[in-house]
């Protein structure tokens, strides 16, 4: 009988697909080629220094992954062995993948704190002070916890003014991260508060996981509010501590972090107000002996002394007045002279009294040129002791050259 390609392929699917020894098989290599498409399936190949083993991971597993494989990364993977009946070809079909050496979460844990980082979310530089008085502080935790209680005793014994608001998230499973950062962003939007308290108690590293999640790390490294991160115990590191503006070993810590000591305040209120009161003292004694040394002068004793000190220092400033009047008034005066002299020597009548005379015509024009002075014309002279009419008989022009 002939058989077709198909038959045969499925008879060799069937046989592996029956094998005991190939299913939930364990087995160990190096990561190559690995690439996870937009489907969400990853495909990949384990080698050895012998040989290589194709392998695919359907996206209802490989979403589960805690990290990221890697090329070159020895792994454990748990899957079986079939064929694929298109290509004839036998290949794994991973369930689950382990780093050999370091566990699933460790990895993970690594590859992100690396990749966040280079990005900037845990520089000290993008932090940002806690509020010394804060008013209201925001709580993201499990309300079923201790942490709540912790938080709640601490912050009331210190701080009884204060008030908290609770926003209840899961803090572990798989609704965690997204609760969490979701809360985180509430209060940034829709209930602005003074700080922010991320956190729960201790636990596995797999209970704390959700604090290690790319969401709520990049949650907290967005937030306006500052933000105290409390997970676990004083011992366990999430990247939400490396992400928050201040790490709080405990919760019961990020309490005492969040607000003041009211029994601390009210000492140092009393030591302010002691030392106002010191230095309102010395003021008072240092201006009692200032009065009492102004009192002792003579003016006070007879203010008639302070009136004749003034008097006499009117008189002096007015005899140094006129002094300064009279020597200002003698320099103009001088001046005045030289002045008057000046005008006199430019003055026509000065000019006269040399023998000159000033001749105008009958409409009163000072003539200076014979240019305007015609044969007949009638003509003032004005001599410096008085002014006769004389008429013009002969006119000769060009002679005064």
């Amino acid at each position: 009988m002939v058989r077709t390609v198909g038959d045969v392929t499925r008879f060799v699917k069937n046989m592996f697909d029956h094998e005991a020894l190939l299913q939930g098989l364990l087995v160990r290599g190096e990561v190559s080629n690995f690439k996870r498409y937009p489907s969400g399936h990853a495909y990949f190949t384990l080698k050895d220094e012998t040989a290589s083993l194709k392998c695919v991971m359907f996206k209802s597993r490989a979403q589960y992954l805690a990290f990221e494989p890697e090329n070159g990364m020895q792994v454990i993977a748990r899957g079986n062995i079939s064929v694929y009946e298109r290509d004839g070809a036998y290949q794994l079909y991973v369930e689950a993948l382990t780093p050999e050496g370091a566990g699933a979460l460790a990895v993970a844990f690594a590859q992100l704190k690396e990749r966040l980082s280079a990005e900037g979310l845990f520089d000290e530089a993008r932090k940002k002070p806690l509020p010394p008085y804060p008013r209201t502080i925001g709580i993201v935790t499990s309300p079923a916890g201790a942490v709540l209680r912790d938080i709640h005793r601490v912050a009331k014994r210190r701080f009884p003014q204060v008030k908290l608001v609770l926003y209840p998230s899961a803090v572990q499973g798989e609704e965690a991260a997204p609760q969490i950062a979701q809360a985180i962003r509430f209060f940034n939007e829709k209930y602005p508060v003074d700080v922010l308290i991320v956190g729960r108690g201790g636990g596995s590293a797999e209970d704390l996981w959700a604090f290690n999640e790319e969401p709520v790390v990049r949650a907290i490294a967005a937030s306006k509010i500052p933000v105290i991160s409390a997970v676990g115990h004083e011992t366990d590191f999430s990247l939400s501590d490396f992400a928050a503006d201040v790490r709080a070993a405990t919760p019961s810590q990020a309490a005492e972090l969040a607000v003041p000591d009211a029994a601390d305040l009210a000492r140092h209120v009393q030591r302010l107000r002691e030392t106002l009161t010191a230095l309102r003292q010395r003021w008072m004694t240092a201006k009692r002996d200032r009065l009492a040394r102004a009192m002792e002068r003579p003016f006070w004793q007879d203010p008639r002394r302070l009136l004749d000190v003034r008097r006499q220092r009117l008189d002096s400033a007015m005899d140094r007045f006129r002094r300064c009047m009279t020597t200002a008034m003698a320099a103009k005066r001088q001046r005045l002279m030289m002045d008057m002299e000046r005008l006199e020597l430019l003055s026509p009548v000065h000019v006269m009294r040399r023998g000159y005379g000033l001749v105008s015509s009958v409409k009163g024009e000072v003539l200076h040129s014979v240019r305007h002075i015609e044969k007949g014309d009638t003509l003032h002279i004005t001599l410096t002791d008085g002014r006769f009419s004389a008429k013009v008989t002969r006119l000769r022009k060009g002679e005064a050259e």
